[in-house]
C-alpha cells in the first residue's frame, strides 16, 4: 500500500500537468517572458570571480589570522610578480630596471613598486657574498685583469679583437694559460655564429667576470607590483595587468629581442584564469547542450518531444543563473561549472516525463491521458528524485568550503527549478498546436528491452560476484588521497601557472613562504633564529639578515681588489671604430690564431674554442667584404652591440662594486625596509622552506613545524594545508550528511528500511568503485572534484528511485522492470549525463578536467550497479517473499 506522501505527489501531479494542458499558451508565454527577463538580468549581473580566497569562508582560522597579516602589511597584499627573463643577466636586469621605472611612473594603475635586484643590492653585490666565495671571485677578476683593463681603454669591437690577439700571443709565449682566455672565446664564437646566421645574441660580461656560465636565478630578475584595483570594472585588475604587456612591448622586451615578461601571483593567476575558464566552461556548456540533444533525438525520435525537452532546459537553466545572480553575484572557479551539471542533470526530469508519455501513448492513451498516466507513473519518484539531488548538493551549504558551498546552493536550487520546468513548460510546449499522434506510431517510438534481462535470471552469482568486487575495492581505496596543490586545478599550459611552478622550483623565489610578525626588531630576530634551527627552514628573514656579516674581513679583501683592478680611463673615450679598423683588429686576431695553431706543441694545448673561433672570424671577413659599405657598417654595429654592448656598465658596476663601505640597518633602501617594517612598527619574518612544497608530507612538516615555533605564522603555505584540510572536513561532513539525510528521507516517505536499503546498496558499492578507479586511473581528489562523492550520491540514488519506486507501484501484469521506460529512460539519462560530464572532462582545464573525469566515471559506475545489482538484489528479495508466501500456504 502506498504511503501517503506517494498518494498525495500522484494525485496531484495529474492534476497540475492537466491544469498546464488547458492553459498551454498562456503557461508558453509566461516563460518566454520570464526567460527574457531573467536572462537579462543575468548577463547584467552574474560575474566570474576567480580569486581562490573565495573559495573560503571568511571565518576559516588562517584566513583570520592572514587578514590580520595583511592589515599590518598592506603594501605586501596581493602583489603581482613580474618575471624579467633574459639571455643573459645583464639582460634580465636592465629590462626589469626599465619596466619597474615605467610601472613607478603609473601612479594611478600601482599603489608600489618594488625590485628586489635593485642598484644597491648590484653595487653591494660583493659584500653579500661568502667570504670564501669573495676570495674565489677576486682571485678570477685578477686573472681577467689585464683584458678589462685593455677594453676599458677601448670598449668597441676593434679593441675586443685586439685584446683578443694580445691574449693569444700570451698563450703561445706561455704568459697564460690557455683556460683563462678558452671562456671569451667561447663565447666570441657563439657571437660571430649567431651573426651570420642572423640570430640575436648578447655576450654576457657578467659571465666573463664570474668565469662561469650563470643559471636561471641570475639571467632572471622580479618585479613585485601592488595593482590598484578597480572594482566598478569587470576585471578589477585588469588595467594594471594589460598595462604591463603594454610596457614590455614598448620597452622592447620581447622575445624576439632575448627577453620574455611574465606574471604570476593569485591576482595574475586568478586574471589568467577568468578568461579561461569562462571559456572553456562557456565551450563546456555548448557541448554538453548538443551532446544531450543528439542523445535525446536518439532516445525519443520525435522532434516535437525533443524540442519541448530542450526548451523546458534551456528556460530552467537561465532562471537558475538568474537565481545565481541574485543570490551571490558571482561564479567561483568551482560554481562556474553549474551550466554543465545543471544540463546533466535538468535534463533527467524531462526525459523520465517524456518517455512515460510516450509509453502511455504506446498504450493507446490519448494526449490527454497520456500526460496524466505519465505524471502519475514518474511523478513520484521526479520529485523525490529532485529532493534527493538537491540534498546531494545542499549538504556543503554550511560548511566552510564557499566553493562548493555555493555551487551546492545554486545546483540544488537548479534541480527544483528543472522539476518545475519539466511538470509546466515541457507539457505546456507538447500542448501547444497539439496534432494527436496514433498509438501506432507512439508505439514504434517507445523504445523497448534496452537494458538486458540477465541480472533478474542470474541473480546470485551478480551477488556473489558483487561481494568480491567490493572487498577488492576496500583495498585499493586506501591509496586514493587528496591533491592540495591548487596550482594542478589550473591550466598548465597558462604562463602565469608556469611562471609560478618555476618560482616553486626555487626556495630562494618560492611563493608558497610564510610570514610571522612581532613587535620589535629584537624579539623578531629571536624568533627568526629559532626558526632557522628548523629542518624544514631554509632561511628565516628580518631586516637584520641583509645586513652582510663579516664585513671587515670582505672589506679588506675588496680593498685588495680596488688596488689591482685599473681605474677607468681618464683620457675620455676613443673615437667610434671604422670598419676597416675592425677588420684590421679582426685579420690580427686571425693570423695570431694560425701561429698558435702552427707553434703550439702537442696539439692538445690549443684550447678547443680557438679553432670555432678563427672559422668564425673568417666567415665573418668573407662576409663583410662581400657586402656593400653601407650593409658592411651596420653588420659591425650590430656584431659591436652583440659583444660588448653590456661591456661600460659591467665595467662601471665592478668599478662601484669596489668602491663600497660597509652596511648598516639604516643604510638599507626604504623600500625594502617598509616591506619588513610596517608603519606601525611592526616586524616581519619572511620563513623560506628547505624542501619541496609540492610534496603534500613536505608542505605538512613545514607547516607543523613552524606552526609549533610561531602559531600565527601566515602564508600562502598555511592556507593552502589549512584549506585542504578544510576541504576533506567538508567533504566528509558533506557525504555524511547526505546519507543520513536521503536515507531519513526515504524512510519517511516509504516507510520501508528494506527499500531503503534497496536504494543505499548500490549507491554504496558505486562510492566504493568510484574511489577505487580514482586510484587506478590516477585522478587524485582536488579542490575542484570533491564535490564528486556526495553528488554521486544524489545522482545515484535517483537511478535507484526509479527503479525501486517503478517496483513498489507495479501492477500484476505489468511489463518486468528492465523492460519498461523507466528502465530505458534510467539508460539514457545516464548516457546524458555522462555526454554532459564528459564535455568537462576534455577541457584543458585541470580543474574542470578532473571535476568531468571522476563525474562521469562515477556516474558509469553508479548505473552499472544499479542496473545490474540493483535488479538482481530485487529479485532476491522477490524469491525469498515468494518462498515465505509458498510456506505459509495450508497444505
Amino acid at each position: 500500500m502506498k504511503r501517503r506522501i506517494e498518494v498525495l505527489v500522484d494525485r496531484w501531479l495529474p492534476r497540475w500537468v492537466d491544469g498546464v494542458r488547458r492553459n498551454a499558451t498562456r503557461v508558453v508565454v509566461f516563460a518566454v517572458l520570464l526567460t527574457g527577463v531573467a536572462g537579462t538580468y543575468t548577463a547584467r549581473n552574474l560575474e566570474v570571480n576567480t580569486e581562490e580566497d573565495s573559495l573560503f569562508d571568511e571565518t576559516v582560522p588562517h584566513r583570520v589570522v592572514e587578514e590580520e597579516y595583511w592589515r599590518i602589511f598592506p603594501n605586501l597584499y596581493e602583489n603581482i610578480v613580474i618575471l624579467v627573463d633574459g639571455q643573459t643577466s645583464e639582460q634580465a636586469r636592465e629590462g626589469a630596471a626599465a619596466l619597474a621605472a615605467r610601472l613607478e611612473a603609473s601612479s594611478d594603475l600601482f599603489a608600489s613598486v618594488y625590485l628586489p635586484q635593485s642598484e644597491f643590492f648590484e653595487e653591494h653585490a660583493l659584500l653579500y657574498m661568502d667570504t670564501e666565495e669573495l676570495q674565489d671571485f677576486a682571485d678570477r677578476l685578477a686573472r681577467v685583469q689585464p683584458y678589462l683593463a685593455s677594453l676599458a681603454e677601448d670598449g668597441s669591437l676593434r679593441g675586443l679583437f685586439m685584446m683578443l690577439a694580445r691574449g693569444v700571443r700570451a698563450v703561445r709565449d706561455g704568459d697564460v694559460s690557455e683556460e683563462s682566455l678558452e671562456p671569451m672565446l667561447e663565447r666570441v664564437d657563439a657571437a660571430l655564429d649567431a651573426r651570420l646566421e642572423g640570430r640575436p645574441y648578447r655576450l654576457s660580461w657578467a659571465e666573463v667576470v664570474a668565469g662561469e656560465t650563470l643559471g636561471v636565478d641570475a639571467r632572471r630578475s622580479l618585479i613585485l607590483a601592488q595593482p590598484i584595483r578597480d572594482f566598478g570594472e569587470l576585471v578589477a585588475a585588469g588595467k594594471p595587468l594589460s598595462a604591463v604587456h603594454r610596457y614590455a612591448e614598448e620597452l622592447g622586451l620581447t622575445p624576439e629581442n632575448g627577453v620574455t615578461v611574465r606574471m604570476t601571483g593569485d591576482v595574475a593567476l586568478a586574471y589568467e584564469e577568468m578568461g579561461l575558464v569562462e571559456t572553456q566552461a562557456r565551450a563546456a556548456g555548448v557541448a554538453s547542450f548538443l551532446m544531450v540533444a543528439a542523445l535525446l533525438f536518439f532516445a525519443l525520435r520525435s522532434v516535437r518531444v525533443v524540442l519541448a525537452a530542450l526548451a523546458s532546459l534551456v528556460v530552467g537553466l537561465v532562471l537558475t543563473g538568474a537565481f545565481a545572480a541574485l543570490t551571490i553575484g558571482y561564479l567561483n572557479l568551482i560554481s562556474v561549472a553549474f551550466a554543465v551539471l545543471f544540463i546533466g542533470l535538468g535534463i533527467d526530469f524531462g526525459l523520465h516525463l517524456s518517455m512515460g508519455y510516450q509509453e502511455a501513448l504506446a498504450r493507446g492513451c490519448d494526449h490527454a491521458a497520456a500526460l496524466q498516466e505519465a505524471a502519475r507513473r514518474v511523478g513520484g519518484s521526479l520529485v523525490l528524485c529532485a529532493v534527493t539531488t538537491a540534498i546531494g548538493f545542499y549538504v556543503f551549504v554550511p560548511t566552510d568550503f564557499s566553493g562548493v558551498a555555493q555551487l551546492g546552493l545554486i545546483s540544488g536550487t537548479g534541480m527544483f527549478i528543472s522539476l518545475i520546468c519539466s511538470f509546466t513548460v515541457l507539457p505546456a510546449l507538447l500542448s501547444v498546436g497539439l496534432r494527436e499522434e496514433r498509438a501506432s506510431r507512439a508505439a514504434r517510438k517507445a523504445r523497448v528491452q534496452l537494458v538486458p534481462g540477465f541480472p533478474t535470471r542470474h541473480p546470485v552469482p551478480i551477488a556473489v560476484a558483487t561481494v568480491a568486487v567490493a572487498v577488492g575495492a576496500l583495498f585499493v581505496l586506501p591509496e586514493a588521497h587528496f591533491d592540495q596543490n591548487p596550482l594542478r586545478v589550473r591550466d598548465p599550459s597558462a604562463a602565469s601557472v608556469q611562471a609560478f611552478e618555476e618560482l616553486l622550483a626555487g626556495s630562494n623565489t618560492s611563493p608558497w613562504s610564510l610570514n610571522a610578525v612581532r613587535p620589535d626588531l629584537g624579539s623578531a630576530q629571536e624568533l627568526a633564529d629559532r626558526l632557522a634551527e628548523l629542518p624544514t627552514v631554509e632561511r628565516a628573514h628580518t631586516l637584520e639578515s641583509y645586513v652582510p656579516k663579516d664585513q671587515t674581513s670582505k672589506l679588506e679583501i675588496i680593498e685588495d681588489v680596488a688596488v689591482f683592478l685599473a681605474p677607468p680611463p681618464t683620457g675620455g673615450p676613443r673615437p667610434e671604430a671604422t670598419v676597416a679598423e675592425v677588420v684590421a683588429a679582426a685579420e690580427d686576431l686571425a693570423l695570431e690564431l694560425d701561429r698558435l695553431f702552427r707553434e703550439s706543441e702537442p696539439e692538445g694545448l690549443v684550447p678547443a674554442s680557438a679553432h670555432g673561433v678563427r672559422a668564425a672570424v673568417g666567415r665573418f671577413l668573407v662576409d663583410l667584404r662581400a657586402q656593400p659599405p653601407a650593409e658592411a657598417e651596420a653588420s659591425v654595429r650590430v656584431l659591436e652591440q652583440s659583444l660588448v654592448g653590456t661591456l661600460s656598465r659591467q665595467l662601471d658596476l665592478v668599478q662601484r662594486a669596489v668602491n663600497v663601505g660597509p652596511i648598516t640597518l639604516d643604510a638599507l633602501p626604504d623600500d625594502l625596509v617598509s616591506r619588513m617594517i610596517s608603519a606601525s612598527g611592526a616586524v616581519r619574518i619572511q620563513i623560506l622552506p628547505s624542501e619541496d612544497l609540492t610534496e603534500p608530507a613536505a608542505l605538512e612538516r613545514f607547516v607543523e613545524s613552524v606552526q609549533q615555533v610561531a602559531p600565527r605564522a601566515s602564508g600562502s603555505a598555511v592556507a593552502i594545508y589549512s584549506a585542504s584540510r578544510e576541504v576533506v572536513k567538508a567533504l566528509r561532513q558533506a557525504f555524511t550528511a547526505a546519507v543520513l539525510a536521503i536515507g531519513l528521507l526515504l524512510l519517511v516517505i516509504w516507510r520501508a528500511a528494506g527499500d531503503t536499503a534497496m536504494v543505499l546498496a548500490p549507491l554504496t558499492l558505486a562510492g566504493l568503485l568510484t574511489g577505487a578507479g580514482a586510484v587506478v586511473l590516477g585522478v587524485p581528489f582536488n579542490f575542484a572534484d570533491v564535490i564528486v562523492l556526495p553528488l554521486l550520491l544524489g545522482i545515484g540514488v535517483d537511478t535507484s528511485i526509479h527503479l525501486v519506486h517503478r517496483s513498489r507501484i507495479a501492477e500484476p501484469g505489468d511489463t518486468q522492470l528492465l523492460q519498461t521506460s523507466t528502465a530505458n529512460a534510467v539508460v539514457f539519462s545516464a548516457l546524458t549525463t555522462m555526454a554532459s560530464f564528459g564535455s568537462l572532462a576534455l577541457a584543458t582545464h585541470r580543474g574542470m578536467a578532473s571535476l568531468g573525469q571522476l563525474l562521469t566515471l562515477g556516474v558509469s559506475l553508479t548505473v552499472l550497479c544499479n542496473l545490474v545489482v540493483l535488479p538482481a538484489l530485487l529479485e532476491l528479495r522477490a524469491r525469498r517473499r515468494r518462498r515465505s508466501a509458498r510456506r505459509l500456504q495450508p497444505a
